[in-house]
This record gives structure tokens, sequence and C-alpha cells, in this order.
């Protein structure tokens, strides 16, 4: 894994927030088995709900973590973001708070890690993704293997053309492969259709950090260069802008 190094965009690692780390101590914890792993830099997306709720309990425990992540024995960078979650019943209503900055875009950015329900229908992840770019947002979807409907006929090809990006986890990779979720990450990378890797990690007793093994995948079954993009290059280029 010495040859490997990854940006990790999707992780609920703000501790006291939404239901993933505890503690500090556990979200430094994760830190630790993430740069084991390979994970040189990570983007806190807590799930959009956060926001809602206590928007200043959010960011004060976010720069608690940082000051932490700034005295680790290892070297690890930390980003702000957001899980942001969109409903067509509830659509407008986010958007507004993207706009007013209560729910955080991707390192400041034009970027938006979204997410839908594993039970969307392609054609209302297509009505919200329209709605989104034209707000001036760009999309990254958040775990695309986990919503089977958009597999369907075309779909991801037009959401593709239509400006947005496709973020899978690096544990889908692993977990089960024989499973569809797996099936689908891998279809995903073998076309070239991801941006960017993620662990979605939460805590250390539900979803620890793992993605050794989807590293270690991506770099066998895709060439380099494609491969760097995913693991650190895109995310470098797009979402930590100079």
């Amino acid at each position: 894994m010495d040859s490997y190094r990854m940006t990790d965009i999707h992780m609920h690692i703000i501790p006291g927030v939404d239901d993933g780390s505890f503690t500090v101590e556990m979200s430094e914890t994760m830190l630790m088995m993430s740069w084991i792993q390979g994970v040189r830099t990570v983007f806190a997306t807590p799930h959009s709900s956060a926001f809602l709720s206590d928007p200043d309990l959010v960011w004060e425990q976010y720069r608690l973590l940082k000051e932490r992540t700034e005295r680790l024995p290892f070297s690890m960078r930390l980003y702000a973001g957001c899980e942001v979650r969109f409903e067509p019943r509830d659509l407008d209503e986010i958007l507004t708070h993207l706009r007013t900055g209560r729910i955080p875009s991707m390192n400041h950015t034009r970027y938006v890690l979204t997410e839908f329900s594993t039970r969307v229908l392609r054609q209302e992840a297509l009505g919200m993704i329209s709605e989104i770019r034209k707000e001036g947002w760009i999309p990254i979807l958040a775990h695309t293997e986990r919503y089977p409907d958009l597999f369907a006929e075309d779909t991801l090809d037009r959401i593709l053309d239509m400006g947005c990006y496709l973020q899978i986890n690096a544990y889908s990779l692993s977990d089960d492969p024989e499973g569809e979720t797996a099936g689908r990450a891998g279809r995903l990378l073998s076309e070239k259709k991801v941006s960017f890797f993620g662990s979605d990690a939460h805590r250390l007793n539900h979803r620890p950090p793992d993605v050794e093994k989807g590293l270690k995948y991506l770099y066998e079954h895709c060439e380099a260069g494609y491969a760097d993009a995913v693991a650190f290059g895109n995310s470098k280029k797009l979402l930590m802008p100079s």
C-alpha cells in the first residue's frame, strides 16, 4: 500500500453531530486507520440534517477536530464538506440553504456531495439534478453504486452529460464481491465513469474506515493515470483549488 495515496471525499468524521463518530478520540482513531490504509486527505462530510439542526455545533466540532488533527503524529489534511440529502419534496428548501450557506458545499467550491434515497427513480434523479445545475451547483453523486434504477438505460450517461461527477465507496469493491452493489461499482470503474473515491466511514462499530482493498482493486483493474485521478488527482484539481 505504500505506493497508494488517496483523498477520501466522504467521511462522517466530525464527532457528535450525526450518526458518525461519537467522540473526537474516535475521530482521531478513524483518521489513523485511514492513514495506515493510504489516505492523506479527508473531507469531513456530515449529513445535511446536522447543519439544519445545529450548524454552530457542527462548525465548532469541525474546528476542534481540525486543531486535533494538526497535532497528530502523522500528516493528514482535513477539509469541510457535507453530504447533502435531496428529496423531490424539499428540493427548493435545500437549494435555498445551499444558496445562503447554511448547508456548505465541498471546501467552499461549487461542488456538492449529493445523496438520494437508494430507491430514487431515474426520472426523479434527473429532475433534481437539472434543478441543482440551474442553481450553478455541480453534483458529485455520493455512493452511486447504491442507486439501482440509475443503471437502467442511459441514465448515468445523461447524468454525466449534465456536468455531474460520480463517487463510489471503496469498500463496495471488496464487500461481497459477487453482490450487485460490488458489480455496479466495478462496472462504473471499468467504464471510467468514476471521478472520486470515498469511504463513507461512520464510526468504529459501524462502517469503520475501509479503503485498502478498494484501492488495491482500483490500481489492479485500471490504468495508472485513471487510478491516480480517482484516488487523489480529481479531488486536488477540483475540490482544493489553489
